[in-house]
Parts: C-alpha cells; sequence; structure tokens
C-alpha cells in the first residue's frame, strides 16, 4: 500500500494552553499563536483592499451590510402620546373613494413615461425606508401606508415634544434670553476662596462677550490692620448685581446686563462642575465639568481671535436635550463672524456633552488624495451626490481643521427654576440602569 504524500498527513498538532507545564515554552506557545493570527488577519485586510480599489461596489456592498451594533443603534426612546393613525387612515380612504379620479387627456407615451418615472421614484423610496427601518419587502401599497405612518408618528413626535416642554420646563423655556434676539453677555466666576483663574481666564475667549470677576475678591477690600474679611458675595446677590448693574461712574451711561452667570467650581485647582444661569429669573443649569484641557496643552493648537465661532449643536434629540441646546445657542451672538473661520461644536453622545473649537481653512486638493465625500455615497460611485437629481462634481477642495482649545466635557446633573430656587429635573444613578436610554 502507498504511503500518503507528505503534504497530506496532517501534521499540525493542537495543543492546549494547560497542557505546558512549563511557563516559557507556554508563553512562546501563545506568542506564536497570537502572531500567526494577526497575519492572517492582516493578510486578509490587504487582500480584501486590493480587490476593494479594482471595484468600489464591492466596498459599498459590504459597509451596507456590515453596520457595527452600538448603543446608539440601539438606542430605547421614551414613550410618546400614541395617536389615533387607524381612525385617521381610514379617514383618508373614505375620502380618496368620494373623490372623482381625473381623466387627464395624454398620449399613451407620455402616460407610460410619467409611470416609469414614478415606479423609481417609488423604488428609491421604498430602498431608503428599507435600509432606515429595516423592513421587508412590500407591497405599493402597503409601502404608502407605512409612509403615512411614519409622517403622522413624526407629527405625533413633535407634538408631545412641544407639549412635554411647556409642562415640565415652562419656567425655563419662555424665559431664555438668547432666543428671543437678545445679544449675550456673560459674567464668569468662580467658588468662594477659589485661586483658579487661568482656566476661568480662557473660558472667556471661548464664550464671546464674556468677564471674568474672581469670587469673594470686592475692589472695596477692607483697611490693612482692620477686623473682618472683604464680603463674598452669594449667587442671588451676584445675579442681583449683573442683572441690573450701576451706571458707568465714569461717564454716567447705563451699562449693558449681563444674560447669563457661569459659576466655576474646582478641585485643586482643576476645573469640576459648571453652573450657568439664566438671568434675570432662571432658570439654572448645573453640569460636572471632566476633562478639561487648556489650550496650551494641545499638540500643534492655534491662536485664539476676538471673531465671534459659529456654533455647531449635535445630536441633542429629546425635550431636555433641546432644552440644553437652547442655552447654549443663547449664550453666542446669533450672526457669526465667518472671517475669522471658528467653529464651536457641542457634542451629545449618550448625554456627555463634548466642547471642541476649531479653526477651519480650505486648500486644493491634492492628486494622491481622494475627492471630498469619498465612501460616504450611497451607491457604487465613489463621489458623495449633493442630493438626488443632481450631478456629482468635485470641487478639488479640501478642508483642513486647527484645534483652538480649550476642551472639556459636560454632563447635566440638574435643572433648576428661578435662581436656585426648586429642582425642575435631576440627575439619579437609576437613570444609568438601562444603558441603551438615554436622556439628552
Amino acid at each position: 500500500m502507498p504511503k500518503p504524500k507528505p503534504d497530506l498527513v496532517e501534521t499540525k498538532v493542537v495543543k492546549k494552553t494547560f497542557e505546558i507545564k512549563n511557563k516559557l515554552a507556554r508563553l512562546a506557545y501563545n506568542v506564536r499563536i497570537k502572531t500567526a493570527a494577526g497575519g492572517s488577519k492582516h493578510k486578509f485586510r490587504a487582500d480584501r483592499r486590493r480587490e476593494e480599489a479594482k471595484a468600489p461596489e464591492a466596498r459599498a456592498e459590504r459597509l451596507k451590510a456590515n453596520i457595527p451594533i452600538t448603543l446608539d443603534r440601539k438606542r430605547v426612546w421614551d414613550e410618546r402620546v400614541d395617536g389615533a393613525y387607524d381612525a385617521l387612515l381610514a379617514e383618508k380612504r373614505r375620502k380618496l373613494d368620494e373623490e372623482e379620479p381625473e381623466v387627464a387627456e395624454q398620449d399613451e407615451d407620455e402616460e407610460d413615461e410619467e409611470k416609469d418615472l414614478e415606479k423609481e421614484k417609488l423604488e428609491r423610496k421604498k430602498k431608503r425606508t428599507k435600509a432606515e427601518h429595516g423592513v421587508p419587502d412590500i407591497s405599493d401599497e402597503e409601502f404608502l401606508e407605512l409612509q403615512a405612518h411614519l409622517a403622522y408618528e413624526a407629527a405625533q413626535l413633535a407634538k408631545a415634544e412641544a407639549a412635554e416642554a411647556a409642562q415640565l420646563y415652562a419656567s425655563a423655556t419662555t424665559s431664555i434670553p438668547g432666543l428671543a434676539g437678545n445679544l449675550p453677555k456673560l459674567l464668569i466666576t468662580t467658588s468662594r476662596n477659589s485661586h483658579m483663574h487661568d482656566p476661568a481666564h480662557e473660558l472667556t475667549t471661548l464664550f464671546p462677550n464674556s468677564t471674568y470677576i474672581p469670587r469673594g475678591r470686592p475692589s472695596n477690600t477692607a483697611r490693612k490692620g482692620a477686623r473682618g474679611k472683604p464680603k463674598q458675595f452669594s449667587i442671588p446677590e451676584i445675579c442681583a448685581f449683573a442683572s441690573s448693574p450701576p451706571p458707568d461712574p465714569a461717564t454716567k451711561e447705563p451699562v449693558a446686563p449681563y444674560t447669563h452667570v457661569a459659576v466655576i467650581n474646582d478641585h485643586r485647582k482643576v476645573p469640576s462642575a459648571m453652573t450657568i444661569i439664566v438671568l434675570p429669573a432662571g432658570p439654572s443649569f448645573h453640569f460636572s465639568l471632566t476633562n478639561f484641557k487648556p489650550s496650551t496643552a494641545i499638540h500643534n493648537h492655534g491662536r485664539a481671535t476676538s471673531h465671534t465661532p459659529e456654533l455647531i449643536l449635535n445630536n441633542f434629540l429629546t425635550p431636555l436635550g433641546k432644552l440644553a441646546a437652547g442655552l447654549f445657542q443663547s449664550m453666542f451672538p446669533p450672526v457669526p463672524e465667518l472671517g475669522g473661520r471658528q467653529v464651536v461644536t457641542a457634542h451629545n453622545q449618550r448625554d456627555y456633552i463634548f466642547f471642541r473649537r476649531h479653526r477651519y481653512v480650505f486648500r486644493d486638493r491634492r492628486e494622491t488624495e481622494k475627492a471630498a465625500g469619498y465612501g460616504l455615497d450611497h451607491g457604487a460611485n465613489t463621489l458623495n451626490p449633493v442630493s438626488e437629481g443632481v450631478e456629482e462634481r468635485d470641487l478639488g477642495v479640501k478642508v483642513g481643521l486647527q484645534e483652538i482649545g480649550p476642551q472639556f466635557t459636560l454632563k447635566l446633573r440638574r435643572v433648576e427654576r428661578g435662581i436656585v430656587e426648586g429642582v425642575e429635573w435631576q440627575w439619579k444613578g437609576q437613570m444609568e440602569k438601562e444603558r441603551r436610554k438615554f436622556q439628552l
């Protein structure tokens, strides 16, 4: 009987880690296994990259199928007001049946062309709906009913959010001055006996038209040798002074009142909390502040200018989130100075608000660089279409970003009526028991 070839003999011996008694041999074995696994994965990705470079549609199909499952995608929303959609749909069907169909005198060719266009539009809408909501193949009538149902749910959601905001946050939504068109003016101070001045000074460069006044250090300090200490003003006294300041002693002209007061708390000269009070009568927002990094600690940071920055508010979806977004919107002038090319971003993700400030610049795209929008399309092309029916075009322009700083992270802990008068909403540890449910 002929012996099998050596290539056909299984010479691979599978060993389990706990069976190797020698420590050095066990370590070497694990290193070999890990290196082999990493090498095979690297080779697989390199081969796939070369294949997708020849066929971009393969990469688009792979990205559509391989959608990562994150907490944001598995988000559970709060219960909203349910409408009588069935009765509404029955009423619409009754009205459609009663109306007489309009008979248009058109040629058969024109009718066929219009029908083909309508079918194409309907197919595109069905594809988008399937991709967004994950529904199976449905007929045209079921798809139209689904579209009407989604539109009605969106309208009901907007009504419920407005009603909830008006009921729970009535004192807040009616008293934010920046939303009414007033020019914001911010007074920044610290907690009592605080020696943290540099971070507070840096926040004045982030918020336009802001002033920093140290807490408990009035100008008329007690004379040397006198008993007692200088008076340390409380938060209500500071808010009363800021909302109605005295006239200028030199010119006797009235001074514009402040619209916000921000109190920065610190722990070992590091900012730990921020309380923002809307003047003159509240509400008050208390945030915890973490991961504060000044501009000097950011590598290759830019230098801030006095231009009014643009503001980007991202992912504030619930009524409470929209209330917080309205607060930040009221702290920035409504008309930015585009010449400064500065952007302040408040990005909410899982109830953490990340503050960043950048400067952008437009430059020509190099030949070795890919076009803007590459990989973000919905089809097999490599350019991102501006909208449906618009030709795809490459302007040959790239955008560069340079971070200016500072950067920090906020988390909303409490919303109070007036100037620290009563709790309207407060964060509790039980709110994070279900990790897929967010407050903002």
